[in-house]
């Protein structure tokens, strides 16, 4: 220790010397400070928040953020962000200087706050520079501030730190000194005729007007209520039980929630006047709230007994709707969105099936568009050829009573294929937040009528092809197709040929065309039949052993995989735009040609990976 303390002293006198020396000589230079980057710096070097920093600058914030002895937090909308305000929106803003200073002090929080503790703080507001605060939330492990995604966190600076976000957040609408009752804000906008006279005929209008008590309103507009059925809507309001349970599940009781507590309940249940468990959601596609599933329009009406959100649609849940004598064919001929659907039934004598009161069926309705869809003269041809047409109808109703979330669970299961009314197989399956039946997508649920349910889907659902009693193997068919003749030259070259040809084994066959083959670059298509290990590879990716994947069991599948004979993992799943089956990134152009040993699923695209 003694000898270490010595060698110490010694560097040390030997510092202290160099500098006598250097201070003898004047020769030392001050060591080079770093330059402090501010937060407007960083923006700036960034090269992404060009309208932050004109904004910034227009309002003189660009020089508070550029203080080195201040500390701040921003969340930073990218130019990005302010392009979805509009370029009309953001001339505008930049003219109106104090509205500009009242969003943008909106962004920062006084003092450092990163990522960790922001994610700790979601549910809870916080107080911003201009005085509103905001509500922070999880959309999974994404960070939320009011709908605003966190896209970038701890951007960090010399004078604080940097989180971007994907839009601009707006401040909150000032409370200011309402006048009026809910009841009267709500007579007086013009737009809520149906829901006041339903609060009158449920005697809710004397509650709601109470000023003495605190209520949040989700007000449906007459828009809203318009949605749904006519005759149904008139059975509702005749039945002020029912009326009363639906009215109540779009109140919240002695208590004001407005905009911005309800973002910092993303995700959260909260108990309706009702007693209902009613969802606040922020839908991270279109980053609106949401109460119940549905859009809040209008946000933060206050009046003096309580705060009116505006919603786009009645949130019915699970009061059970009183009987309304419609039947599906009613409904969908009062919907006017199903005249070709209606034709076809009534071409068939259908119609006249379905509009039996005392037997409940679903339907699978597709819509004028989803017909729309079928190639030119389909439709026309189908009207002539009844029988044909009377298959594809009965494919899309299966009998008794199938609500969307009962079709969810039905998806979800291991069991997802259910018997239609022409007693063939359809699967249901659900992924990425829609429902399925076969490759169409449900586009609205739970259209009610008095013998059953409509889902509407996006296309029409033709019946797989039936079995039969296959005559030729795998390979017989190939070779008989003349679209899959560089499919069996190349089964030849990596002598697979034999192994498909065999009648004791099953296989499901993803087979490319000869156009699929030739959008290989012809170096590579050439370098892989040259290369037998490499080409089996490859083939061996196109075919499942020891079962027979006919389509609708392939549908069933979406979202899921399959072990190939090559022993990779495959991805099954349907483009919700076209309804196409698809078998890891390649289309499945044709379904179900079955052989003696298996079955042929013709494909677009050789699976190469």
């Amino acid at each position: 220790m003694k000898n270490f303390k010595t060698l110490c002293i010694t560097i040390a006198s030997l510092f202290l010397l160099q500098a006598c020396n250097d201070d003898d000589n004047n020769n030392s230079t001050p060591p080079e400070q770093p330059v402090a980057v501010t937060i407007v710096d960083a923006a700036v070097a960034n090269g992404n928040f060009t309208t932050l920093v004109a904004a910034l600058q227009a309002t003189g914030l660009d020089a508070t953020l550029a203080d080195k002895n201040a500390k701040f937090t921003v969340f930073a909308p990218t130019d990005d962000a302010f392009d979805l305000l509009g370029e009309e929106a953001v001339t505008a803003l930049l003219a109106d200087t104090d509205r500009l200073s009242d969003i943008l002090t909106y962004h920062v929080i006084s003092g450092e706050v990163d990522a960790a503790t922001a994610i700790a703080s979601a549910g809870q507001l916080v107080e911003m520079v201009n005085g509103d605060s905001v509500g922070l939330s999880l959309d999974g492990d994404m960070l939320l501030v009011n709908t605003a995604t966190v896209t970038i966190t701890d951007l960090t600076t010399d004078n604080g730190i940097i989180h971007v976000i994907d839009a601009v957040l707006m401040p909150p609408a000032e409370m200011g000194t309402p006048t009026s009752n809910i009841v009267e804000t709500a007579v007086a906008a013009g737009n809520f005729t149906t829901l006041v006279t339903a609060l009158q005929a449920a005697n809710l209008d004397t509650v709601l007007a109470d000023t003495s008590k605190k209520f949040t309103v989700f007000a449906p507009t007459d828009a809203a209520f318009a949605m749904i059925d006519e005759k149904t809507l008139a059975a509702i309001i005749a039945d002020q039980e029912v009326l009363t349970n639906i009215l109540l599940q779009h109140v919240i009781a002695d208590a004001e929630v407005d905009s911005v507590t309800a973002y910092s309940l993303n995700d959260i249940m909260v108990e309706t006047a009702s007693g209902a468990n009613i969802t606040i959601d922020i839908n991270s596609e279109t980053d609106m709230l949401t109460f119940g599933g549905v859009n809040i329009v209008t946000k933060d009406i206050y009046t003096t007994n309580g705060i009116i959100h505006v919603i786009d649609a009645v949130i019915v849940a699970d009061v059970e709707l009183p009987t309304v004598p419609m039947s599906l064919v009613d409904v969908a001929v009062e919907n006017g969105n199903f005249t070709t659907l209606v034709t076809a039934l009534q071409a068939t004598g259908l119609d006249t099936v379905l509009a039996d009161l005392d037997t409940d069926y679903t339907v699978f309705a597709p819509s004028d568009a989803a017909f729309a869809k079928l190639p030119e003269g389909t439709v026309a041809a189908l009207l002539n050829d009844t029988d044909t047409l009377s298959n594809i109808l009965l494919y899309h109703v299966v009998p008794g009573k199938v609500m969307s979330d009962a079709a969810v669970a039905i998806a979800s299961s291991d069991n997802n294929q259910v018997v239609t009314a022409n007693s063939a197989q359809v699967a249901l399956s659900f992924t990425d937040g829609m429902l399925f039946v076969n490759g169409a997508k449900v586009s609205a649920a739970d259209v009610m009528a008095d013998n059953g349910i409509i889902h509407v889907v996006d296309n029409v659902i033709l019946p797989p092809t039936a079995k039969g009693t296959p005559t030729d193997s795998i390979v017989d068919i190939a070779v008989a197709n003349t679209n899959l003749s560089t499919l069996v030259d190349a089964l030849t070259t990596a002598d697979l040929v034999t192994t498909l040809a065999d009648e004791t084994a099953t296989f499901t066959v993803f087979a490319p065309t000869n156009d699929a083959f030739a959008k290989l670059e012809p170096a590579v298509l050439n370098a892989l039949l040259a290369d037998t290990d490499a080409l089996t590879s490859v083939l061996l990716k196109h075919v499942v052993s020891d079962v027979e994947i006919n389509s609708v069991a392939a549908y069933g599948a979406n979202g899921t995989m399959l072990t190939t004979a090559a022993g990779d993992m495959i991805s099954v799943g349907i483009n919700a735009e076209t309804g196409m089956l698809m078998i890891g990134d390649t289309n499945v152009i044709m379904t179900d040609i079955y052989a003696t040993n298996g079955v042929i699923h013709i494909i677009d695209t050789v699976i190469a990976e």
